[in-house]
């Protein structure tokens, strides 16, 4: 009688030839993977080679895109990066497309706002508009008052901008100081429905990085290329000294104005917020000191004066507070105490050590000390007086984009301007355009400043960090067109941080999920 064999061994002995065959495959299509990717990797690498400023952009790009789909609150603080490194992105093309038709700072602004444009609607699809909803149903009368003010201030601009007799300025006018009025619809929904702590940090993470290029171009000096794009643009202001000239420091901004505009609202907010948030304090603070050293070398002495005010607006605003120890209250309101008196002393003494004995230079430092007989002030104040000569002459405004960089010549110069962005305004757009813009940003930062010192809520110090930043850029736009720069992005955006903590979103937000380990209060 024969034994047959095990039909398990039998069927395990005719399945493994099978089974070589399909590993074949598989092993196959793992080399091809890799070798895709090392080709791809190479490529790249080729790219960054001959073209560094236009791979990195486009990867900037592509990555800020696929943010908006899978992380739309990241893209938007990436955003924020595109807008802090404008100046070098524009120097980067300016040297990769010379065969362009079209100015490569042209291109530069476009992508920039390209990028703007895909992150806050990334936002608006995640939030589908539900927190600005919410903003308007919990936010007081007051603030809703001065809300409808500012959406009146662009139905104007709107209506003034279809019976422009000059189109083109005028859309570039609008373009420059209306169109991004909409970071504060984008502000007032980046932290809903996400891990607030978390887009804070990487928002925290992105100042840091645009405070410690200033700062170090502020020590340093300005790159070959910078150097020459700085002599290329005759708006680029240079200190006069008995050797020659000293750069005012632009880090990665198109000018010394765009950086002192930036770094304004993100100094303020960040000493704020290392106020209120231990864990964030150490970075937020480092931030804060680079932003000193980036604006000393600007040579914008304003912008000290403006981060000082933000200083103690937020130091005010803890310290009246309801609802904290009185203790904390006493620690966090002198805090801006001695950050005022380091700001005069940076803004007094710096320039003059770093001038090499230059009495321009000096003369420019001890400014802040003696603003009243400051020449550069009194240049800037018989520019107001034409501002209002021209005002009176066209009671009904000269026209959207005749201020301002829209006025912007072949060779870069600004033919137009008014040194002050609510007189701009105002020659612009006459009182039927400029009241509502000045009592609807006012209104809406006293409103919230009063919120946050009145009612407790879960965010106070980022409110406060928020609203005081806002408002230090606003404050820069008195003896600057600052609404122009690249600053205004910020500014916009934390006024709609402000308004979405105020609200007391966040306080909802989290009686309707289970608290997290850790999460910030």
């Amino acid at each position: 009688m024969s034994v047959e064999s095990p039909p398990l061994l039998t069927t395990t002995r005719e399945r493994e030839p099978s089974s070589q065959l399909h590993d074949r495959p598989s092993i196959a299509v793992h080399w091809l993977r890799a070798a895709a990717i090392g080709l791809a990797v190479l490529m790249l690498a080729a790219l960054t080679a001959v073209w560094p400023a236009l791979t990195l952009v486009g990867l900037g790009l592509v990555l800020i895109i696929a943010l908006a789909f899978f992380a739309p609150p990241f893209a938007l603080v990436g955003a924020i990066l595109f807008y802090g490194l404008e100046g070098a992105i524009k120097v980067g093309l300016a040297r990769e497309l010379p065969a362009l038709g079209v100015t490569p700072e042209s291109v530069g602004a476009a992508i920039i706002d390209f990028v703007f444009l895909v992150a806050v609607l990334g936002v608006v699809r995640h939030d589908r508009g539900r927190a600005l909803l919410e903003i308007w149903r919990n936010v007081g009368r007051s603030i809703r008052i001065a809300l409808a003010l500012l959406a009146a201030w662009i139905a104007i601009s709107v209506i003034q901008l279809a019976v422009s007799g000059d189109v083109d300025s005028a859309l570039a006018g609008f373009r420059l100081s209306q169109a991004y009025v909409v970071a504060v619809l984008a502000g007032a929904m980046l932290l809903a429905r996400s891990r607030s702590e978390l887009v804070v940090k990487a928002l925290v993470g992105v100042l840091l990085v645009i405070t410690a290029y200033a700062a170090f171009r502020a020590v340093a000096g300005p790159s070959e290329t910078e150097r020459a794009a700085a002599f290329a643009r005759s708006t680029t202001a240079l200190v006069p000294t008995e050797d020659g000239v000293i750069f005012r420091n632009s880090g990665s901004f198109s000018s010394a104005i765009g950086l002192a505009s930036f770094l304004v609202p993100a100094g303020v907010f960040l000493f704020a917020l290392g106020l209120s948030f231990v864990r964030l304090r150490l970075a937020a603070w480092l931030g804060f000191a680079l932003v000193l050293v980036a604006l000393v070398g600007s040579y914008v002495r304003t912008s000290l004066v403006a981060v000082a005010a933000g200083v103690l607006f937020a130091a005010a605003l803890l310290t009246f507070a309801s609802g904290l120890a009185r203790t904390r209250k006493t620690v966090l309101g002198l805090a801006g105490v001695p950050a005022l008196v380091v700001l005069i002393a940076l803004g007094a003494l710096v320039p003059t050590a770093v001038s090499g004995g230059s009495q321009a230079v000096e003369q420019r430092g001890s400014g802040l000390l003696r603003p009243l007989s400051d020449p550069s002030l009194t240049t800037r104040v018989e520019r107001w007086r034409e501002s209002l000569d021209s005002v009176k002459a066209h009671p009904l405004g000269t026209g959207l984009g005749t201020v301002g960089g829209a006025t912007r010549d072949s060779e870069g110069r600004v033919q137009a301007f008014a040194d002050n962005s609510y007189l701009k305004v105002l020659q612009e757009q006459g009182p039927l355009g400029a009241v509502p813009f000045i009592l609807g940003i006012f209104g809406v930062l006293i409103a919230i400043a009063a919120r946050v010192t009145r009612s407790a809520m879960p965010l106070r110090g980022l409110a406060t960090a928020a609203v005081a930043g806002s408002a230090s850029f606003f404050l820069l736009a008195w003896t600057s067109e600052a609404i122009e720069q690249p600053g205004k992005v910020l500014a916009w955006l934390l006024l709609g941080v402000a308004l979405w903590t105020a609200s007391g979103a966040p306080e909802r937000e989290r009686a309707a999920q289970p608290q997290r380990p850790g999460e910030a209060a």
